[in-house]
This record gives structure tokens, C-alpha cells and sequence, in this order.
């Protein structure tokens, strides 16, 4: 399958739905992030009229752990189905629901049988091969003509690697499920309370960090007289080690433009090396957990949960999980991830979907009300501000944080619409705006940042999350300058990935791992590039850039 840029002859049509999506360019997304103008307005077209006679779309998908049922209703039967049927005239049919663990699994055996709903969310894999086999319904002239502006816009918002990914030859083959990696650089959490006993001044640098590191492990940070506290977490999958190494310019799992217009893959480039011979160092110096090896994430929480670590290179959403949770009454102060020579940190960018395109059976009546249905996804959920609709489709109530909002059959999200939380309210705090002027959701995150100004102090990571000098504000900045390193490759995974690229991943998790550890000299990362490359990377590499030159 041959993916083209909208800009080559055979992709007139792709360029025409481009244009009308209204796709800005690198510069005007730097000075100005199009979610923002957005965050509290909804933007329609006044909607279709509704299905009259009601029409039925069937469809198949997954749950979150985190969603609850009340009066005996299900995936098929809920308010967002029932509020599709009232508004649109759209009879949502659920052939079937499973944990999203499961969905993959489920989804694959459902494609071999041949038997396919009207719509449903596949995998980029899954997509590619329906798109082979010419079971997709061509969306083109449909997201042209019929797509409503609010779903283009957050559509185009996500970056135009997006909808370009969701083409074939060409053509629009699929509706990309908008995810939020803008929101997910590496953020720095540092327990403030020991920095303040120790008199540490904020980290500048990644010296600065490793100082901290070694003084929380050796200058007794909790006072109790021994040594038993560690500097740094680290997991046994090495997902804490990874937003560290972006502040040697080290980037994992992405695709790079390697200066002589070819994409070169990131892992295996020598500033790796170097990260992963600091990280040696540290842990050779007793500043992370000897037994970090053989702890996934959750026991590593449970050691900062305990009092033991006390810095972390974690996400956004760190704050509320897991230090908030686990540590309430210690808080902790998030940084920017610093830079090890001076040159600036750029952050990975992922392709911004979340897992999933959404995919129409070839034949489908109506593809058209799939559009129709996420523009009143978007409306309710992100630009509503009625509570009554807010505690009816998004949460049960202010108590009840069941996910009500995943019910929806269909949906896609905004890029940044957790940074949003920290704009809005900076907004109310600056006088720019109400409180009673901001989104239900929005006015709750305001409300628990008062309540933690006004006493309750339990609420601490609301505010690290949104407030002045926060995480939202970090990455605020970040999205803002556009200080983003996209993966130059965005399409579905070539051959050899597909079947190699499990085993080479392995390859790369063990051996990091045993160089960390000191079980394995720094010098065998040049021994893991080398059989990377042996072991199929080359062939990968070869598949990757025959892909690029085509976009050309």
C-alpha cells in the first residue's frame, strides 16, 4: 500500500480536503496553538437535520476500566446513545463490548471472519489491512462536503501528519482518532520538602539534577539518620529513563531526518550512548534502587510512597498520580526537563492519534453521520457549559468520576485539551475570565485549585498539574514554541516492522537495561546497534525510506 503527501499529482483530492480542514503551517502553529481559541466556545454548523426515518449504524468496541453503568444500562443503552437517537436520529447498534485489553485480540478474530459493523476503531496494522483488502468506504468527498467545521478543526489541530496518515494513495480511508501527545513531554518531579531541607537550588542543568540526585541519596533528606533514600526512580522497563534522556538530545523509538534527506531511527544514535553511560554512573553510585531491575512502575510508586525517592521523571498527570495519591502530605514541585550541554531540549512527537483510526465498512449507508456524531461528541463534552449535560454525559457527578464520556460510540480528542485546564484557570486567576464563564470540568479543576489555596493542602496536585510554575504551564511553553521532534515517519508499520520489530524492541530493552545496571559495559551499545541493524533495523531502515522518498 503506497502512501503519498496531498501534494502529489494523484492526491488532488487529499489536497482540496486539506485546504478545507484549514491546515496552517509550522510557523503559525508555533506562535499560536489552534486548540486555545477553542477552549470554551463551541464552534457548529448548526448540525445535520436529524434522521427522519431514524437510520442504524452497528458498530463494536472497547471499555475502560473506569467506566460504571447505573439503571441497568450498557454499551448499547446509555445516556450518549440515547442522546445520539434523540438529537440525530441515529440508532447506535453494539454488536459487542470488551475491556480494551482486549479489543485487539477480539477485533483481529472479528476481521478474519469476514463479518464487519458499519464503523468501528482498528489499529493502524488493522487499518492497513482493510485498506488492502478494499473493504473501506473511500471518506474523501464526504469529509469534504459533509464534515462539520468544529471536527475538521480538531482534526487539523492534531498536526497534518494526522489526516495524512488516515489517506491511501491518496484518499481519505479512514477518520483519524485525535489523541493528545502534545500533552505528553517528560516532566521533572523533585519532593519539595527535601530540596528546601537541603537548601538545593532549582535544576538549570542535568549537573544540577544529578547534585540534587546525589544529595538526596547521601545528605539524609528525611532526617531519620540513615541511609536508606535514593535520588532517582527508575523501573525495569525503563519508562522512567526516557524523558532523562531527552536532556541529552536522545530520543526513543522515533524517526529522524539524518541531514542527507533520509530518516535515520533515533535509538541508536550515540547520544544514547552517553545517557545511557550517565545513568550507569548513577546507579553504580547507589542514587537509584538496586533492585529497580526487577520493579515495573507500580513498585517503584510504591517506594515513593514510602518515602524513599524523592525525584522522578514522570508526565503531566504525575502530580495528581501517582505523588498526590501515594505522598499527600508531602509535595512535589514539577521542572522542565534540562538540557546537558546548553543546547535546547526538544521533545518526542508521536503521531497524534490515540491507537486507533476509525474505520467505515465499504457500502456503509450514511457515512456521513459518523461526522455528525463527533461534532456532538466535541460540543458536549469539551465546549459545553451546562453541569446539567456535564453530570449527564461526561461524569455521574462531581463524587462519581466514572468515565460516563467513554460511553460514546464514537469520539476523538483534543490536542491539548489538558493544558486547556491550565490556560483557563490562569485565565480566572490573572481576572481575565469568571469562574462561572468556564467549562463544568474546567470550573472543577479551578475549584479544587482554591480549595488547595484556601487550606486543603491534600489538594496540592490539582494545583502542581494547573497552576503558576506547574506541569500545564511546562507544557504550555513547550506547545507554544514548538519545541516538539516529530517522528518523520507516520504511516502504518512496514512488513519487516510487523515482524521483526517485537524481538528487536526485546533486544533494545535488555541490553539498556544491563548497561544501567553495570552488568554490561557502555560499549555494548555499540554491539546492540550493530545487530539491530543485522537483525532487520537495516531492512527496516530501507522500507522507512522508500515510504519517505514516495512523500517527496
Amino acid at each position: 500500500m503506497k502512501r503519498v503527501r496531498s501534494t502529489s499529482a494523484i492526491s488532488v483530492c487529499l489536497t482540496v480536503m486539506l485546504l478545507l480542514s484549514g491546515c496552517d503551517n509550522k510557523e503559525d502553529t508555533a506562535k499560536q496553538p489552534k486548540g486555545q481559541d477553542m477552549g470554551q466556545k463551541p464552534i457548529t454548523t448548526g448540525g445535520p437535520a436529524k434522521y427522519d426515518p431514524p437510520i442504524e449504524l452497528t458498530t463494536v468496541a472497547f471499555s475502560l476500566p473506569s467506566v460504571k453503568y447505573f439503571n441497568g444500562d450498557d454499551f448499547g443503552n446509555n445516556p450518549w446513545t440515547r442522546y445520539i437517537e434523540r438529537h440525530l436520529g441515529i440508532k447506535v447498534k453494539t454488536g459487542w463490548t470488551v475491556p480494551e485489553a482486549e479489543y485487539v485480540k477480539k477485533t483481529n478474530l472479528m476481521i478474519s471472519s469476514g463479518d464487519l459493523p458499519d464503523f468501528f476503531a482498528a489499529t493502524p496494522a488493522q487499518f492497513k489491512q482493510l485498506a488492502q483488502a478494499g473493504l473501506l468506504e473511500d471518506l474523501t468527498s464526504v469529509y469534504e462536503n459533509k464534515a462539520p467545521e468544529v471536527v475538521k478543526r480538531v482534526i487539523r489541530d492534531a498536526g497534518p501528519d494526522v489526516i495524512r496518515s488516515a489517506a491511501v494513495d491518496g484518499r481519505l480511508m479512514a477518520i483519524p482518532f485525535t489523541g493528545t501527545a502534545k500533552e505528553t513531554p517528560a516532566i521533572l518531579w523533585i519532593r519539595k520538602d527535601w530540596m528546601e531541607k537541603l537548601k538545593l537550588p532549582a535544576p538549570k542543568t542535568m549537573d544540577d539534577v544529578w547534585a540534587i540526585s546525589e544529595a538526596f541519596t547521601n545528605r539524609d533528606p528525611d532526617g531519620n539518620g540513615k541511609k536508606d533514600t535514593y535520588g532517582l526512580a527508575l523501573d525495569r522497563d525503563l519508562g522512567m529513563a526516557i524523558g532523562l534522556l531527552n536532556g541529552y538530545h536522545a530520543y526513543w523509538d522515533i524517526w529522524l531526518a539524518d541531514g542527507d534527506g533520509k530518516l535515520a531511527y533515533s535509538t541508536i544514535k550515540p547520544e544514547m550512548k552517553r545517557g545511557l553511560a550517565k545513568l550507569k554512573e548513577l546507579f553504580l553510585d547507589g542514587q537509584i534502587d538496586p533492585e529497580f531491575t526487577v520493579k515495573p512502575a507500580f513498585k517503584v510508586f510504591e517506594s515513593i510512597g514510602s518515602g524513599k525517592i524523592g525525584m522522578m521523571a514522570g508526565s503531566r498527570g504525575s502530580a495528581n498520580y501517582p505523588l498526590a495519591t501515594l505522598t499527600p502530605d508531602r509535595e512535589w514541585q514539577a521542572y522542565a526537563i534540562p538540557s546537558a550541554d546548553g543546547d535546547p531540549v526538544l521533545y518526542p512527537l508521536q503521531l497524534n492519534i490515540y491507537k486507533y483510526y476509525w474505520v467505515v465498512k465499504k457500502g456503509t449507508n450514511h457515512p456521513e453521520a459518523l461526522f455528525h456524531m463527533l461534532e456532538l461528541w466535541l460540543n458536549a463534552y469539551y465546549f459545553n457549559t451546562s453541569e446539567e449535560l456535564f453530570y449527564t454525559l461526561v461524569n455521574p457527578s462531581k463524587e462519581d468520576k466514572s468515565a460516563t464520556w467513554s460511553m460514546a460510540p464514537i469520539r476523538i480528542y483534543l490536542s491539548d485539551n489538558n493544558i486547556e485546564n491550565y490556560r483557563q484557570a490562569t485565565a480566572v486567576l490573572n481576572g481575565g475570565k469568571k469562574a462561572e464563564q468556564l467549562a463544568p470540568e474546567r470550573r472543577n479543576v479551578y475549584d479544587r485549585m482554591m480549595r488547595y489555596l484556601n487550606g486543603d493542602k491534600k489538594l496540592w496536585g490539582e494545583y502542581a498539574q494547573n497552576g503558576p510554575g506547574s506541569s500545564g504551564a511546562i507544557i504550555d511553553d513547550i506547545i507554544r514554541t514548538n519545541r516538539f521532534l516529530p517522528n518523520r515517519y507516520s504511516a502504518t508499520p512496514t512488513p519487516t516492522m510487523a515482524e521483526k520489530g517485537e524481538s528487536l524492541n526485546k533486544l533494545r530493552d535488555e541490553t539498556f537495561l544491563q548497561i544501567i545496571a553495570g552488568t554490561a559495559s557502555v560499549d555494548e551499545f555499540d554491539k546492540y546497534v550493530y545487530d539491530w541493524k543485522r537483525l532487520g533495523g537495516d531492512a527496516i531502515t530501507r522500507e522507512v525510506n522508500e515510504w519517505y522518498a514516495a512523500q517527496k
